[in-house]
C-alpha cells in the first residue's frame, strides 16, 4: 500500500473535499482522485461516498481513517527516535473533556506534565459527552475525559476511572447552613446556580426532582463550574456542581453540602481511548501522569 495514497486520503478525509486537499498536497484534483481510486481498489471498499459535489466517508472509510492516522503518528514517533531522540517523549496528544474537568482538575496536571515532558504538545477540546464520543469514533481526538454516569462499550478502553458525588453546595455562612434535611422548597427560596442542561450531572439531578414530582428554575446557567463555585461563596445562591470543584473549599469549611441525601449524585471521572487507537509513548506518559 502506497503511504503517498495514505496521506492524501487523511488529507481528503480532514478537508472532506478533493480539490482542497490537491491544493494543500501540490497535486492536480485528478492525481488525488486517482490516489483515492487506487486506494479503494486494493482495499475491496468505497472509502468516500460522492453526493453531486460532495464527499463523505463511508463506515468503512471511517474505520479505514482511524487505522492511518494511527499509522501517521507511529511513523511520526519512528522518525523522531531515528533521529536521535531516544531518550525524549515528544509528540502530540489530542484529548477532548469535560469542561469542569479541564478548569479544575488539569490545569494542575497540565503544569507537572509540562516540566517533566516538555517536548510534547497537547491540544484540548471541551465538550458534552456525545460530542467527545463523536470526536474519539472519527480520531479527531486522541482520548476523552469524561464526567457522567459510568460508560462501559466494546469499541472502548477505559484507562482509569473513579467515582465523583455531585451535589448542592452553599457558602458558610448561608441561611441554610446547619439545616438538616432541607428540601426542594427550602432550596427554591434562593437563587439557583446549574449547568446547563443535558450536563450529565445536571440531568441526572433534573431526573431526580421529577421523581420527586418538583421541579427548579434556575437563576443563572453556566457553564463554567468555577463562577458556579465563585457565585456561592458570595451570595446566598445554592448551586450543584461536582464535589472536586470546591474539594479545597469543604476543606476550609467555607463551602458545605446541604443536608439531604436525596439530592448526592455519583458519576464517574473516566479516561477513555479507543479500542483501534495506537497509543504511542506521549499518550502513555500522559496517562500514565493523570491521577484521577
Amino acid at each position: 500500500m502506497d503511504f503517498k495514497n495514505i496521506q492524501t486520503f487523511i488529507k481528503v478525509a480532514e478537508l472532506k473535499s478533493f480539490s482542497l486537499a490537491a491544493l494543500e498536497l501540490g497535486y492536480s484534483q485528478s492525481a488525488v482522485s486517482t490516489q483515492i481510486t487506487n486506494l479503494e481498489k486494493e482495499l475491496g471498499h468505497l472509502l468516500f461516498d460522492r453526493i453531486g459535489h460532495k464527499i463523505a466517508l463511508t463506515a468503512n472509510g471511517v474505520i479505514f481513517l482511524q487505522y492511518t492516522q494511527n499509522i501517521q503518528l507511529l511513523t511520526e514517533e519512528l522518525k523522531a527516535q531515528l533521529n536521535g531522540c531516544t531518550d525524549e517523549i515528544s509528540g502530540t496528544i489530542r484529548i477532548a473533556m469535560a469542561d469542569s474537568i479541564c478548569t479544575s482538575i488539569f490545569p494542575k496536571i497540565l503544569t507537572g506534565f509540562q516540566k517533566q515532558y516538555s517536548n510534547v504538545k497537547i491540544v484540548i477540546k471541551t465538550g458534552v459527552t456525545s460530542d467527545m464520543f463523536t470526536l474519539l469514533n472519527h480520531n479527531e481526538v486522541d482520548i476523552v475525559c469524561t464526567l457522567d454516569l459510568k460508560i462501559q462499550r466494546p469499541d472502548i478502553v477505559i484507562l482509569k476511572e473513579s467515582p465523583v458525588n455531585a451535589n448542592f453546595y452553599i457558602s458558610s455562612n448561608h441561611p441554610l447552613a446547619g439545616k438538616t434535611n432541607t428540601t426542594i422548597s427550602d432550596i427554591k427560596q434562593y437563587p439557583i446556580y446549574l449547568t446547563e442542561e443535558n450536563i450529565s450531572y445536571r440531568k441526572y439531578l433534573d431526573h431526580i426532582i421529577a421523581e420527586l414530582d418538583e421541579f427548579i428554575i434556575p437563576t443563572y446557567e453556566i457553564g463554567n463550574v468555577q463562577v458556579i463555585k465563585e457565585l456561592i461563596l458570595n451570595s446566598f445562591g445554592i448551586g450543584f456542581i461536582p464535589d472536586f470543584v470546591v474539594a479545597k473549599e469543604l476543606s476550609e469549611k467555607s463551602i458545605l453540602p446541604i443536608s439531604n441525601p436525596n439530592f448526592l449524585v455519583t458519576i464517574w471521572k473516566q479516561l477513555i481511548c479507543h479500542r483501534g487507537k495506537a497509543l504511542t509513548p506521549a499518550m502513555n506518559a500522559l496517562i500514565n501522569f493523570i491521577d484521577i
